[in-house]
């Protein structure tokens, strides 16, 4: 269970403090939006019986609160910084992801810290990854959208 408060948690938040200095709306904004699809996502996974993360731990939140409050809301908020404030291409950012986010996955398969079970295999996982960068995008697209639409008000 260390390793995973290590790598899930800890070292996510140790570069997200770095860039919290640099873009602090994406701490108010897409991270906890992503910890809510993370959870959400994690917990029907692991409940339905797709994946499990081990250790597993009897009270299954456990087992995915590292990676849901950690490693995922600070994946997403560098890929939101590096798009909308870096204005680096789409096409390279959501390519650069995708392999950051599924090679860490064969990563974590293949020292077993997950197994995948009911069918469920990295292919699956790469269009989840895929379907959670786009929500993401359009989710501050919007958020951006509507704060231009708010300041007008004033």
């Amino acid at each position: 269970m260390l390793i995973n408060i290590i790598l899930g948690f800890i070292l996510p938040w140790i570069s997200g403090v770095y860039l919290y200095k640099r873009a602090r709306v994406l701490f108010y904004t897409v991270v906890p939006i992503t910890a809510l699809f993370s959870v959400t996502g994690n917990q029907l996974g692991v409940q339905l019986g797709f994946w499990l993360l081990i250790p597993e731990e009897k009270i299954t939140l456990i087992n995915t609160i590292f990676i849901d409050f950690g490693y995922n809301p600070i994946i997403a908020a560098w890929f939101i910084y590096f798009l909308y404030m870096r204005q680096i291409s789409r096409w390279i950012m959501y390519s650069l992801f995708m392999v950051i986010l599924n090679g860490l996955e064969i990563y974590a398969l293949s020292i077993d810290k997950i197994i995948y079970d009911h069918g469920w295999n990295i292919l699956y996982s790469a269009i989840t990854y895929g379907m959670g960068l786009i929500l993401i995008d359009w989710y501050f697209f919007h958020f951006k959208k509507a704060m231009k639409s708010f300041s007008k008000l004033s």
